[in-house]
């Protein structure tokens, strides 16, 4: 888990958090939506994409936070919302 204050958490939850259709949390942490979202900038790599993952994943980790609209629905697949 990564360490954030209660605001910021608070807010991961209610516009960055995956959730399913029912409210239910998708990602379990805000680790989980760093894995989710850099599993699908490093999908647009094609061949590379395991090449690139563990660099996007770097990036998030270390302050690279997209904007609000990737971070809540990058990698979103319609069996994630299930």
């Amino acid at each position: 888990m990564f360490p954030c204050r209660p605001p910021s958490r608070e807010i991961w939850d209610a516009k960055y958090r995956l959730k399913d259709r029912h409210s239910q949390p998708v990602d379990q942490d805000v680790g989980a939506t760093f894995e989710r979202v850099a599993r699908a900038l490093a999908a647009v790599e094609g061949d590379k994409a395991e090449e690139w993952l563990p660099k996007f994943r770097w990036a998030l980790e270390n302050g690279a936070i997209p904007a609000g609209r990737i971070l809540s629905n990058a990698g979103l697949s319609p069996i994630s919302l299930r």
